[in-house]
C-alpha cells in the first residue's frame, strides 16, 4: 500500500477544512504562468438559474504570459442546452440535457462489451483504441450500434486532457443510448480526489487554470457544474448480464454489509455529495477510505491493511453478487489478464505510457479478448 493510500483521509480533512466552497487563495506552491505551456481549457458550464449557464473556457498564451476567461451565457431550449466551441481551436458540437438523473447499476447481458481500465486524461490513446475497434469514426461519433462500454474509473489526474475525455464520453454517452447502446462510466478514486478537493495528482494546466479564476479545482465539478452534476449520477458498482465492474474491488470488510447493487450506488453518492456534513458518518472508512470500492487493492496486493484475498473470498462476493466475474481497475498491471480461473480480470494497464501496449477487453459472445490501437484482438486464455 502506497502512502497515499494511509494518509489519504487527514489530507483530504486537512484540505477541505483550508479550502472554502466559494474561492480558493493563490499559494507559492501553484505553477508559475511562465512555466505552463500555452493552452485552452474548458469547455465548463454553470448553472446560473433556472434554464440559464454560463459557458467558460480559460485561455493562457505562454509566450504573451497572458492569461484569459472566454464565455457566453446560453440557455436550454427544450430542455437541451446546443452549442458549438467557441474557444481557440474547439469546434465541437455539444449536446447537453437539463436533467441528468442517476441510473440503476444493472443490466441484461448484452452480446458486446467493451471495458477500458483508468484513462487519466489520455485522449489521443483512448481515441485510438476505440477508433481501430470501430466504436467510433474518425469525427469521434459512436459506431458500436447496440454495444455497451464501461469505464472503470480514473478518467481523471496525471494527464492534460481530462476535460476533452469528459465530454467525450459525455456525448457518447448520449449518442450510445439512441443507437440501443450504453457507455457506463462508473468512478473511481480519483473521480472522488477531483470531487473532494484532493489536487495532488492534477496536471500543472489544471492547477493554473483554477489558479487564475481563484478556484480548487474541485469547483470545476462543483454541485451548480454540468460535469460536476454528471459525475454525481455515476454508479459505484455495476453488473451487466452476469459481469461484475467495480473501480477497486470488494473488500471482504465492505462485503460483510450485503448492501445489494443500487444500495451501494445510492450510498456512495450520499457520502461524496454530503461529505462536509454527514449526519451518519459510520460507513466513512467502508465508502471513502482503504476498504472502499474505490480504493481496495486486495485482488492484486497485500498490504498493512489487509492481506491479499483469497479465492473463496471472492466466490462468496460473486455469489452475493449473482455474477461470474469481476472486472476492476486500479491497481496498474503490464497487460489485460484474468486470475482465479476467470473469476478476476485486471484492468489498468497504463494507457499512453510508452513501457506498456494500450489496451483495453472484449466481451463478445461469453469470450474475452484483449484488443489494442495497433493490432488484432487476443483471446485471454
Amino acid at each position: 500500500m502506497r502512502l497515499y493510500d494511509i494518509y489519504f483521509p487527514f489530507i483530504t480533512l486537512f484540505v477541505l477544512i483550508s479550502c472554502s466552497l466559494h474561492g480558493y487563495s493563490q499559494q507559492e506552491t501553484m505553477p508559475d504562468s511562465l512555466i505552463v505551456s500555452s493552452y485552452v481549457e474548458g469547455p465548463h458550464i454553470r448553472q446560473t438559474s433556472s434554464n440559464r449557464v454560463d459557458v467558460f473556457y480559460i485561455q493562457h498564451d505562454s509566450i504573451k504570459n497572458k492569461t484569459k476567461k472566454i464565455s457566453r451565457s446560453l440557455r436550454y431550449k427544450n430542455d437541451t442546452l446546443t452549442f458549438k466551441g467557441f474557444a481557440g481551436s474547439d469546434t465541437l458540437t455539444y449536446i447537453i440535457p437539463q436533467k441528468i438523473r442517476p441510473r440503476s447499476g444493472i443490466f441484461e447481458k448484452a452480446d458486446k462489451i467493451i471495458v477500458l481500465g483508468d484513462i487519466h486524461g489520455e485522449l489521443e490513446a483512448l481515441t485510438n483504441i476505440l477508433r481501430y475497434n470501430n466504436v467510433i469514426d474518425e469525427k469521434n461519433r459512436w459506431t458500436f450500434g447496440d454495444g455497451h462500454i464501461v469505464f472503470t474509473g480514473d478518467v481523471f489526474d496525471r494527464g492534460n486532457k481530462v476535460t476533452e475525455c469528459l465530454w467525450l464520453i459525455f456525448q457518447l454517452e448520449i449518442q450510445a443510448k439512441k443507437a440501443g447502446g450504453r457507455v457506463n462510466y462508473i468512478i473511481g478514486n480519483h473521480e472522488m480526489m477531483a470531487l473532494l478537493f484532493d489536487d495532488r495528482y492534477v496536471d500543472k494546466k489544471y492547477k493554473h487554470a483554477a489558479r487564475y479564476l481563484k478556484y480548487h479545482y474541485s469547483h470545476f465539478f462543483g454541485k451548480h457544474t454540468v460535469l460536476g452534476n454528471w459525475l454525481r449520477s455515476k454508479n459505484t458498482l455495476m453488473r451487466i448480464g452476469d459481469q461484475l465492474f467495480v473501480h477497486g474491488g470488494i473488500s471482504p470488510q465492505f462485503l460483510e454489509k450485503k448492501m445489494k447493487i443500487d444500495d451501494v450506488n445510492m450510498k456512495m453518492r450520499y457520502h461524496l455529495n454530503n461529505y462536509t456534513q454527514l449526519k451518519d458518518t459510520t460507513l466513512v472508512d467502508l465508502f471513502l477510505y482503504s476498504y472502499s470500492p474505490l480504493w481496495y487493492r486486495g485482488y492484486l496486493s497485500r498490504t498493512p491493511s489487509y492481506d491479499r484475498i483469497s479465492l473463496a473470498e471472492v466466490i462468496k462476493t460473486l455469489d452475493f453478487y449473482e455474477s461470474m466475474v469481476i472486472i476492476f481497475g486500479h491497481t496498474p498491471v503490464a497487460r489485460v489478464y484474468p486470475f482465479y480461473s476467470f473469476k478476476l480480470i485486471a484492468m489498468d494497464v497504463p494507457i499512453g505510457d510508452p513501457n506498456f501496449i494500450d489496451q483495453a477487453l472484449l466481451i463478445e459472445n461469453q469470450k474475452y479478448y484483449r484488443i489494442f490501437a495497433h493490432k488484432e484482438k487476443e483471446r485471454l486464455r
